[in-house]
């Protein structure tokens, strides 16, 4: 799922928190002909599911989540509420109950499943009416038209102050139909090319007891059924207090209900975030600041499109690497510049949060915000916390897809993609046992870490490279360095899993001289803090040097000492592997004299990813010239 900065994530409320599927047979459910009535608020009901966040524009759904159900339909199920896997049971053992009839014709008004996704953790489904607007050869699009006591149509509740902006959620026609012809010769084409295909689902095997109440879901079952709603998420209740909203998701449940493939997204602002060149209309007013995103939610659709073509590929594949593919998505249709950076328009937030340059105002960042930044573990999604920083997870992610494709080709990324038997970590070492015979996910990963902070300097026609051949830390689809004055590169206690602190040394308020280094001692914890949970940034993890302190082991320190000029993009890296113990004394650090900035690099290595308690932060101890520069010197 993709949560876009409207300057806003996730929104929050209470009054749609269930699964309102049944409005009552008697309520004038329309029949797939005829015109609805207005849609009556869903009841509300007790819940615990959870959102995900993904980040940066992102949102995912958690694969155990638990929906509430409406009274009618618990009562007809016999629960409260229902999993996505108790509701695959439910299906199995149904007999097809509807014919199975083309798409209706446009104009039709029918009610399609919809979320409310409250701040009380509550992930409710409800019953929205929606009016088809168009019809193409692979989808058709419908956008939200009914009216209850939340909301009406697309719009935001009463009294919000977006609602003040003329056609701050208006869908037209022009855009619909650009849409489907961006899907139809663009996405379709070019993400079965790398990705996969979907089956056909037309509608005619959905759970017992839908098709007597009016509920009629069929349909071409080549479509992609397309849902334009104004996304019941924190940002949508409560705004400016949550910045970040849903522009889109996918959720297996919706395809599981209907029996058709069906995505969701966002109506907010498509006249600034649709088209190659739209209005740029920036403001310090978060209500009024509408920012040109050529192509945004264009973006939003290649990326859940993979979410959806992947969940029949491998429906267990860990977070990262979904997230990661499905951003990888929006650069393979032409959507993102990977290479643009914050002071440039048109630059991707995921990419520039996980930077960390989301707090530096600049063109393609007119309201900077704390989302995250190069202080991020790979594998552990939020672990920088559950605001917009989950935008530099999807960045990580993005970036690390990209590094994949540059390095070992686009049949690589199809090969993550299909491989229905490995996830995560193990995944990729199945491929590179393929792809790259002899390259690790260690060596990888190092070489990738290291890339995020020198691609930029070391790509530069006349770069000096030292200590480690240019081509490991380059990547042709990234212009990559890290904002080290953001203390999101270093600052949380430990080093994330799969992750790496970037600690830009200094002496006072000046940076450290490679000319002043005389001494450089590093120690890695042999365990995690607790042997699982993510460090929230508020405990502070106690150095250890032996493996009896209790949590899961750490698998590997790699530790890197970089000297970087950056006015000649001259770069020097001394690198220890296996570092739980590494030292240079002034003899061995004269070689970085002449940088005027030294960097350390410290990378935690977790191998599993999938099952591994080891999925925490882990501490260390840095000690330059004898003063302590862990985590920034604290």
């Amino acid at each position: 799922m993709r949560l876009i900065r409207r300057g806003a994530v996730l929104r929050s409320g209470v009054v749609a928190g269930v699964f309102g599927l049944l409005i009552a047979g008697a309520a004038g459910l329309p029949s797939r002909h005829a015109q609805a009535a207005d849609n009556p608020a869903p009841p509300t009901g007790p819940g615990g599911s959870q959102w995900i966040s993904l980040g940066g524009d992102m949102a995912t759904i958690a694969p155990a989540t638990r929906y509430t159900l409406s009274p009618q339909l618990a009562a007809m199920l016999g629960t409260t509420t229902i999993t996505t896997a108790q509701l695959a049971k439910l299906q199995s053992a149904a007999r097809p109950s509807l014919p199975g009839e083309p798409t209706p014709p446009v104009g039709t008004q029918l009610f399609w499943p919809a979320i409310d996704a409250t701040h009380q953790g509550v992930t409710g489904i409800y019953l929205k009416q929606y009016t088809l607007r168009a019809v193409g050869q692979h989808i058709e699009v419908w956008v939200a038209s009914g009216t209850d006591s939340v909301s009406s149509g697309t719009a935001f509740p009463a009294g919000d102050c977006r609602n003040d902006t003329p056609q701050s959620t208006e869908v037209t026609d022009t855009q619909v139909k650009s849409l489907v012809n961006e899907f139809d010769n663009n996405m379709y084409p070019t993400e079965t090319k790398t990705f996969s295909t979907p089956k056909d689902r037309p509608g005619a095997a959905t759970i017992p007891g839908i098709a007597p109440l009016g509920l009629d879901f069929a349909g071409d079952g080549g479509h992609t059924v397309t849902l334009v709603d104004n996304v019941r998420d924190p940002n949508f209740y409560k705004f400016p207090e949550n910045k970040t909203y849903i522009a889109g998701f996918y959720a297996p449940i919706f395809n599981q209900l209907t029996d058709r493939n069906v995505m969701t997204i966002d109506a907010f602002d498509w006249i600034h975030r649709t088209g190659a060149d739209p209005k740029n209309e920036p403001n310090e007013d978060l209500c009024k600041s509408r920012p040109a995103r050529p192509r945004a939610y264009e973006g939003v659709f290649a990326h859940e499109w993979q979410h959806l073509l992947e969940q029949y590929q491998d429906p267990q594949e860990v977070t990262w690497v979904n997230e990661g593919l499905s951003d990888f998505a929006i650069g393979l249709v032409g959507y993102g510049d990977t290479r643009r950076n914050v002071h440039q328009t048109h630059a991707e937030s995921h990419i520039f949060c996980f930077h960390g340059y989301g707090t530096v105002k600049g063109p393609s960042n007119p309201n900077p915000s704390d989302c995250g930044g190069a202080e991020n573990s790979l594998t552990m999604w939020q672990d920088e916390g559950t605001g917009s920083e989950v935008l530099a997870d999807y960045g990580n992610a993005w970036s690390f897809m990209q590094f994949l494709d540059d390095r070992y080709g686009r049949a690589f990324i199809s090969a993550l993609h299909t491989d229905g038997a490995d996830q995560g970590l193990k995944g990729l070492q199945t491929q590179l046992d393929k792809f790259a015979k002899g390259a690790t996910v260690g060596s990888v990963l190092h070489d990738y870490q290291l890339m995020n902070l020198l691609d930029h300097y070391a790509g530069q026609k006349g770069a000096q490279v030292k200590g480690i051949p240019a081509s490991r830390i380059t990547t042709k689809s990234l212009d990559s360095t890290i904002n080290l004055e953001n203390k999101t590169s270093y600052a949380q206690p430990g080093a994330g899993p799969n992750g790496a602190d970037y600690i830009l040394l200094k002496d006072g308020d000046k940076n450290l001289p490679g000319k002043a280094l005389r001494k450089f001692d590093f120690l890695g914890n042999a365990s995690v803090s607790g042997g699982s949970g993510a460090d929230d940034g508020t405990v502070t993890i106690p150095p250890n040097t032996d493996s009896t302190t209790a949590g899961a082991k750490v698998d590997n320190w790699y530790v890197s000492l970089v000297g970087l000029d950056p006015k000649n993009n001259r770069i020097l890296v001394k690198s220890f592997d296996k570092a739980f113990d590494a030292s240079m004394d002034a003899k061995e650090l004269k070689a970085f004299a002449s940088y005027p900035q030294i960097i350390a690099v410290v990378a935690h290595d977790d191998n599993d990813d999938v099952n591994s308690g080891a999925e925490s932060y882990a501490g260390y101890t840095l000690t330059i010239n004898g003063k302590d520069e862990t985590d920034g010197g604290k």
